[in-house]
């Protein structure tokens, strides 16, 4: 069996509505590139990844080849994943078959969301759980009051419910995290802080860790296999088993992906898998979450935030989690149709807009856009996490106002104060 064309099909799938325009705000691109995967068998693999087609020259290392030539594939998961579906297809077994010894037939999944306004994010939480879902993973940032968004979610969340923050290091410093996170342990809900510090500062993440309840996870599994790194997010020899309860395994090579999965299970840590796109992408998360032991953690796939998941039958989720696919190679069939309606849909031309910051004492500041607000606030340009701050967005109301203000704030890296 040989790869004889590789048929790219680039999409625009809008994000749903409810959630459209906050992840625009935060850059979250709608492109999606479907990928059909032919063989001169007859047979048809799928793949896809979130964003523009891959170079031809990254194509070209699975054209003429054998599918099976890709065994513990190292090139990007996106691509294969079509190989591992048509070796399941040739076999007519299950993707997973090709992966491992299948340790569950439901993996845990959790719902995401972008950090929001205390309104939408109770909101999400409501529609999280009447969807199914028991975990959810928010994007926390200096701009939103993390301890009053837990205390909105603990009056509207399940008993059973979970939260996971993702601070990406915005909490920056011991000193800084300390209060944040300690407020946080009040909250039942809250239940785990993904990098509340970059984990380069090996003494400051165990001195938090020593002093804080509530379980951390690292945003790699990379940490036990990899030189050590400064790069914010990256892996960190430094740490070790006990030093956190759990690691992301995030769009990881299938290769590294699985080896991971074992170095995890003999220490016992649990994994987070994310494994972001459409339905597609959520299938292939889900054959690998069969066979990694410690894959316990409800994953990502963020296939919920789209108003199409592209394929004929959804992903059945119950009580937080989705069921792993039974079909030959990952299991769900592309919704043709669907392709159709999305294959050349114009970009949407959002208006200007103005993020705009109130702190406390009545303050208010104006950034660009949410993105620079982020930067200048972890430089401490203003007060991160402070009681009450929240982050609106202004849009091009037609006003002279606004425009003088948007030309001001394009012309230098910095806020406007009031």
């Amino acid at each position: 069996m040989k790869i004889t064309e590789i048929e790219v099909i680039p999409l625009r799938v809008p994000y749903g509505e409810r959630s459209r325009k906050r992840c625009y705000h935060f850059a979250m691109t709608e492109e999606v590139t479907v990928y059909k995967f032919h063989t001169d068998t007859g047979l048809v693999g799928l793949a896809e990844n979130v964003g523009p087609p891959y170079a031809e020259g990254e194509l070209d290392r699975y054209r003429g080849t054998n599918p099976f030539d890709h065994v513990m594939g190292t090139g990007p998961f996106n691509l294969d994943m079509g190989c591992y579906d048509l070796m399941g297809k040739h076999l007519e077994l299950p993707a997973w078959k090709l992966m491992g010894q299948q340790v569950r037939q439901w993996v845990s999944m959790g719902w995401w969301m972008p950090c929001m306004s205390l309104e939408d994010t109770v909101a999400e939480v409501e529609l999280a759980a009447a969807q199914g879902y028991r975990g959810l993973k928010c994007k926390a940032r200096a701009f939103y009051d993390v301890v009053e968004l837990s205390a909105a979610i603990q009056e509207v969340a399940p008993p059973d419910f979970r939260v996971e923050f993702d601070f990406n290091g915005s909490l920056i410093c011991v000193e800084k995290a300390l209060p944040v996170l300690r407020a946080l342990e009040e909250f039942p809900v809250v239940k785990g802080v993904e990098e509340p510090i970059f984990a380069y500062d090996i003494e400051g993440w165990r001195r938090l860790h020593r002093e804080i309840r509530i379980p951390f996870y690292l945003h790699g599994v990379k940490t036990v296999c990899e030189g050590a790194s400064r790069q914010p997010s990256g892996p960190w020899t430094g740490l070790r088993a006990g030093d956190f309860e759990g690691a992301l395994c995030s769009h990881e090579r299938i290769k590294d992906a699985l080896a991971s999965g074992w170095v995890f299970a003999a220490a016992n840590t649990p994994i987070l898998l994310q494994y972001v796109g459409t339905g597609i992408t959520a299938a292939f998360a889900c054959q690998l979450g069969a066979v990694m032991p410690t894959a316990t953690l409800p994953g990502v796939t963020g296939s919920h935030l789209y108003e199409d998941d592209l394929i004929v039958e959804p992903h059945p989720v119950q009580r937080g989690f989705m069921k792993v696919p039974e079909g030959a190679g990952l299991g769900v069939e592309l919704d043709e149709g669907a392709v159709e309606r999305y294959r050349g849909t114009p970009a949407v031309e959002w208006p200007r807009h103005i993020s705009v910051i109130s702190l406390p004492g009545g303050l208010v500041h104006y950034y660009r856009n949410l993105q620079q607000a982020e930067r200048l606030m972890k430089e401490g340009v203003d007060e991160s996490f402070a009681p009450g701050v929240r982050l609106d967005e202004w849009e091009d109301d037609g006003t002279g106002d606004f425009d003088r203000l948007w030309k001001r704030l394009q012309e230098s890296d910095w806020p406007v104060w009031e």
